[in-house]
């Protein structure tokens, strides 16, 4: 029934929260990615979820390619701003993000006012365990940690390695428990992927 209500609501470009996560806190939510197409999934994921920490690594506006392309910088500033008011507006107490091949640490330093931005990788300690969060799955896996997040591709797939959890925020969200370590891996709203690789005409 759970994968059944997951795909349900992915077609309907939602984000379903099975029910045990409802009402628990000390919740930390892992995203990455992220095409505007998404921004209203994500926002209304927040509203439900509350997690007291959102780690994003990298690529904000996934459907912008910025790296290539400096001549959209004006379409990223425009698109940049959506997602992080709907970071900063959650109920999170901490917001980290680590920048991708398609995002500017020097322009984004001018409009985050909540968020922590990272140029490069970097490592967070909460209570007895260590995060270590990047864009890129070779920066966590050469300093690997007791959860490991990443994005970029789908080519290092979500997994754990005896105590160690790499977790890869394009295949899928992930939502940890700080208190027992716990993961729960959520599903993004259909044609995800199609935003991301520009195979769909994104839109709010």
């Amino acid at each position: 029934m759970k994968k059944f209500k997951q795909e349900v609501y992915s077609v309907f470009g939602r984000i379903y929260i099975p029910e045990d996560l409802m009402g628990k806190r000390n919740l930390f939510l892992h995203i990455s990615d992220t095409p505007s197409a998404i921004y209203p999934a994500i926002r209304g994921l927040l509203r439900k979820l509350k997690p007291q920490v959102i780690l994003h690594t990298g690529d904000l506006c996934d459907h912008i390619k910025l790296e290539n392309n400096e001549n959209l910088m004006g379409e990223f500033l425009h698109d940049v701003v959506k997602i992080i008011r709907i970071m900063e507006f959650s109920s999170a107490e901490e917001i980290h993000i680590t920048m991708g091949n398609h995002d500017k640490y020097r322009a984004l330093q001018t409009l985050v006012k909540k968020s922590i931005l990272h140029e490069m990788d970097a490592v967070l300690d909460f209570g007895e365990n260590s995060y270590h969060l990047s864009h890129y799955y070779e920066d966590v896996e050469a300093d690997p940690k007791d959860f490991n997040l990443y994005g970029h591709n789908l080519e290092d797939k979500t997994e754990k390695r005896r105590t160690r959890w790499y977790l890869n925020g394009v295949e899928g969200i992930h939502v940890i428990e700080r208190d027992t370590g716990k993961v729960h891996i959520l599903r993004y709203p259909w044609g995800t992927n199609d935003y991301r690789y520009r195979r769909r005409k994104r839109g709010l």
